[in-house]
């Protein structure tokens, strides 16, 4: 391999270049000046085709056939192939790099001195006793025992097969169990012990070993490789790679595993990676999640996949290479991994510290928030559950506070209330206005009210495509509301006795202005379901007086707050927003929808009946962002150009507004969030509606599960956001 100048090189044997740089061996600096000069730019080409190697992760082969169309691209005065002579050249330039960046020239045992695992690169995350830990580390309070664990990730690739090629007498391989895959001595013969053991998987479509003994790994030396890494800092451990015969099964993860572990307690927490969770068994689950588990901050476990992720090209460049030569590569580009990884730690580092302090204020914060809003005595029974839970060895027989079963949906009755006062306002000699008391007078209103949003809705689906059924259907429910309206129209003329001047006054103004040329009527409707029920909190506030009596105002007032609170538990808690089976996801975004609508419309009257004032930080605009689910994450916004794959890249959605009634271009569905999106549950805040002051924490409310299940996870965000900034 000769270099006519900076950006022309190429293959040829027999020239003057070629001979001059062959003099000798390459890696040394001896010899006349020009000689050294020819060496040294043989050396660099070979650092090109190594740093290629490890940046584009592609084979000798295909370098050497660039060389070769850079010679000749036509093919036609094509040299004598030397391929095999720059293959071994790049396998020796590589072990020999390796030795060097390693100090073994140091060492006076030389190469045979090199202990396994010595030529990888230590990850500085994982706390060594003596090296990287104060002095009194084990002495450090429980509270901050976490600090100083060992957080591993252990993984299998099957992209980095390797076919029945050579063998290791004809390719025993340059080093072997220097780096970071495991020596073969012990490991075959321990693999081997355990070949007729059958594996089971909880894994739900797991076809790792579903295909290890099928045609899809026939031909096959290797099926892939099973590594363990460092969960925080995502750096392979030296001695912790190797092969996989048949899958990955128990026997072959085990022994790395116990490589990296060493003398570790046998008391070893067992979590599974964020993605990996929902596709495993969900019976006990929260046991097994890292954001539920006491020290790990925010660590999610999926470090091996990234891993993974820049490597799996290296599968085509060592599936036909011999067994040997192919560990060497994958150690030597294992060891690039992990240098990227130091020498970027610093900046990555500082991204994380700025992320977990951002994301620690918000999280605890809300998380504060939310305790308020409940009972001291509730909040610190639910308090100790979860430190009971934190220090429950595995697996877990303390009383798990995550699990929600669900609840059924009652409505709120304040009639009793109601009664009790008109009660004791007949006893001390209030006359009876009507056989209808006041109250039930205005409950009947709001369900006049009710029923005329929803008839709107019915109508308007049933615009286009109405059939003769659905038309009599709509008719029929038309009569009932146009008879009950009238009925309740006479009662009206006893508790609002000035309503019926007021409405003259009205069209006498109406009349007025039309007469003008001012005024335009709105087009008039006989549907029922557009008839003014004159509510008082449709009314000015100077006309309040002269229509009604105030203790009229103060129960509509009462119960539109009651309407407001109720309508915002019956959202929380659609527990079957999730379903996948259509008629119950209808059934569940129509109640959605219907719910917005009935808040937003008693939010408005409250507004006109109360005036601005304190409870509207409680009782706020519900805005389309905040109608998801209890589970759901905060809506991401559609992102512009290239998103990185971190968490904290999703953006909350714009908000945008109430929508008035124009509430079904709201979209209930939950989002499919892929892996460059993240779950959301790390970062998730909960929407207002639980932090509402007063929600949900009397009477049976105290043993709401999703109530106390959400509670619990927000203490877990907590908790996991503050550990974040000190692992960091």
């Amino acid at each position: 391999m000769w270099v006519a100048d900076d950006n022309e090189f190429g293959l040829d044997p027999g020239s003057e270049w070629y001979k001059e740089a062959m003099e000798g061996d390459v890696m040394e600096d001896r010899g006349p000046p020009e000689v050294q000069k020819k060496k040294k730019k043989a050396r660099s080409r070979l650092s090109l085709l190594h740093l290629l190697a490890l940046t584009t992760k592609g084979s000798t082969y295909d370098f050497y056939r660039t060389l070769e169309k850079l010679t000749s691209n036509t093919g036609l005065s094509m040299p004598t192939s030397r391929y095999q002579p720059l293959l071994w050249m790049v396998l020796q330039f590589r072990h020999l790099k390796m030795l060097k960046r390693g100090g073994v020239g140091h060492d006076p045992a030389g190469v045979e001195g090199v202990g396994e695992g010595a030529l990888g690169l230590s990850c500085p995350h994982c706390p060594r006793p003596g090296v990287n830990l104060p002095d009194g580390w084990d002495k450090a309070p429980e509270s901050l025992r976490f600090l100083y664990f060992l957080t591993y990730s252990m993984d299998a690739n099957f992209c980095l097969k390797n076919q029945l090629v050579s063998s290791f007498s004809s390719d025993p391989g340059l080093g072997i169990g220097m780096a970071y895959m495991v020596p073969r001595e012990g490991y075959d013969s321990y693999v081997l012990s355990w070949a007729s053991d059958a594996d089971i998987s909880t894994c739900v479509g797991f076809q790792a070993l579903a295909k290890a003994n099928s045609k899809f790994s026939r031909g096959l030396r290797f099926t892939g490789v099973g590594a363990v890494s460092c969960a925080r800092s995502e750096m392979v451990l030296p001695t912790c790679v190797r092969n996989l015969q048949k899958g990955e099964r128990y026997a072959n993860m085990d022994y790395i595993f116990g490589r990296a572990i060493h003398d570790v307690s046998p008391n070893i927490p067992v979590v599974i990676p964020a993605f990996h969770e929902p596709g495993h068994g969900q019976r006990k689950h929260q046991e097994y999640s890292f954001k539920l588990s006491w020290g790990m901050g925010l660590t999610n476990g999926e470090g091996c996949e990234q891993i993974w992720a820049a490597n799996n090209a290296l599968g085509n460049a060592t599936k036909m290479q011999g067994p040997g030569s192919r560990q060497d590569v994958i150690d030597n580009h294992l060891g690039f991994w992990n240098w990227l990884k130091y020498c970027g730690m610093g900046k990555t580092l500082m991204k994380k510290y700025r992320t977990a302090i951002r994301q620690r204020n918000v999280q605890v914060e809300g998380h504060r928030g939310f305790t308020n809003t409940l009972p001291k005595e509730l909040a610190a029974e639910w308090t100790k559950l979860c430190k009971d839970w934190d220090r429950a060895t595995y697996t877990k027989q303390a009383e798990n506070l995550f699990i929600t079963r669900g609840l059924c949906l009652t409505e709120a009755e304040i009639q009793k209330e109601f009664a009790a006062e008109e009660e004791s306002l007949l006893v001390g000699g209030a006359p009876a206005l009507h056989s209808t008391t006041m109250s039930s007078f205005m409950v009947l209103a709001l369900d006049l009210e009710d029923s005329q949003q929803r008839l709107c809705e019915l109508a308007k689906s049933r615009e286009s495509g109405r059939t003769p059924g659905q038309a009599a259907l709509l008719t029929e429910l038309r009569n009932v509301l146009r008879a009950k309206i009238k009925h309740w129209e006479q009662i009206r003329g006893v508790y609002m006795p000035g309503l019926q001047r007021l409405q003259l006054e009205q069209e006498r103004t109406n009349s007025k202005t039309l007469r003008a040329g001012h005024f335009q009527p709105p087009p008039a409707s006989n549907h029922p379901e557009h008839v003014d029920l004159w509510l008082p909190s449709s009314l000015s506030s100077p006309s309040h007086v002269s229509v009604c009596s105030a203790r009229l105002i103060a129960i509509e007032e009462k119960l539109r707050t009651e309407s407001l609170r109720h309508v915002l538990r019956v959202k929380s808690q659609m527990i079957l927003f999730k379903n996948k089976t259509s008629g119950v996801r209808e059934m569940v975004h129509a109640r959605a929808w219907a719910a917005a609508a009935k808040y937003r419309l008693a939010r408005l009257a409250k507004l006109s009946l109360s005036g601005p004032g304190a409870w509207e930080s409680t009782l706020r605009v519900l805005l389309d962002s905040d109608i998801r689910a209890y589970s759901d994450p905060e809506k991401m916004r559609v992102p512009v150009g290239w998103r990185g794959t971190l968490e904290h890249e999703s953006e909350e959605v714009e908000e945008s507004g109430p929508s008035n009634t124009q509430a079904r271009e709201i979209d209930l569905r939950p989002e499919i969030r892929g892996r460059r999106d993240g779950t959301g549950d790390t970062q998730r805040t909960l929407s207002w509606i639980w932090q509402m002051d007063g929600f949900a924490v009397s009477g049976e409310d105290a043993e709401d599960d999703i109530l106390r299940s959400e509670w619990a996870k927000s203490r877990a965000r907590a908790n996991r956001a503050e550990e974040e900034v000190l692992l960091v």
